[in-house]
């Protein structure tokens, strides 16, 4: 009961949330927007300068603390990526360093095109999704979901498994359904990582081979472990 509780405490929380943020997103946005281009405007280094800014604020304040949580972690796969990331990227420059040399011109034309459509393709949905009230949908059905799969054996479904997997499965027999504009974004978002996949599958695959040999033997197990479970 006490995780059914939690979870629909939370589920309330995000729906506010989601109904503030289509309330006073597109005008928060116009706001900085706004701001930021005048910024641009009055020094033509204002990106680089609230980079380097941004840099200076991480070493003096966050730095120290990702390094001891990292070395924390040092026999685990996420320790060892995060090692490995902390010692290719450095910094900012760092990381043009990498796109320069791992992306090809051909490639960074491709992303930023559809980068710039799935922009475009997003905002329209978030305008749908508020349009549509689907905030309030999607939070009564989730609110719903919990309830149905809440119960028996099932006492705490963030595994989604046996009991729980049964439970949401009665639960939709007995005729209830993701509610249309939740459907819609869920389909988007499944055909856009499809799209993904069979676009840069190639490119991704060498970027993780690159990766997996700068791995040990554990932590290469440990990841196929993981993909092999989702």
């Amino acid at each position: 009961k006490q995780w059914y509780q939690r979870r629909v405490a939370i589920t309330a929380g995000i729906a506010e949330v989601g109904e503030l943020t289509c309330l006073r997103a597109r005008g928060c946005f116009n706001q900085v927007s706004k701001a930021f281009k005048k910024c641009i405007k009055e020094n033509p280094n204002f990106i680089e300068d609230t980079v380097a800014a941004a840099e200076l604020a991480y070493e003096n304040q966050a730095e120290q603390a990702v390094l001891d949580f990292v070395d924390s972690s040092s026999n685990t796969l996420f320790g060892e990526l995060a090692n490995l990331a902390i010692g290719q990227f450095d910094s900012v420059a760092d990381i043009k360093s990498f796109i320069e040399e791992y992306v090809s011109k051909d490639l960074k034309g491709k992303v930023a095109s559809d980068a710039a459509a799935a922009a475009k393709e997003a905002k329209k949905m978030a305008n749908e999704w508020c349009s549509s009230g689907c905030t309030g949908q999607s939070a009564d059905f989730v609110e719903a979901l919990f309830k149905g799969m809440h119960g028996g054996q099932c006492v705490d479904a963030s595994q989604f498994c046996g009991p729980c997997h049964d439970n949401a499965h009665a639960h939709f027999s007995a005729g209830n359904s993701i509610p249309c504009c939740m459907d819609n974004v869920i389909q988007k978002g499944i055909a856009a990582y499809e799209y993904v996949a069979e676009a840069y599958g190639d490119q991704v695959n060498e970027w993780v081979g690159l990766v997996s040999d700068e791995l040990s033997a554990d932590a290469n197990a440990k990841a196929v472990e993981y993909r092999d479970a989702v």
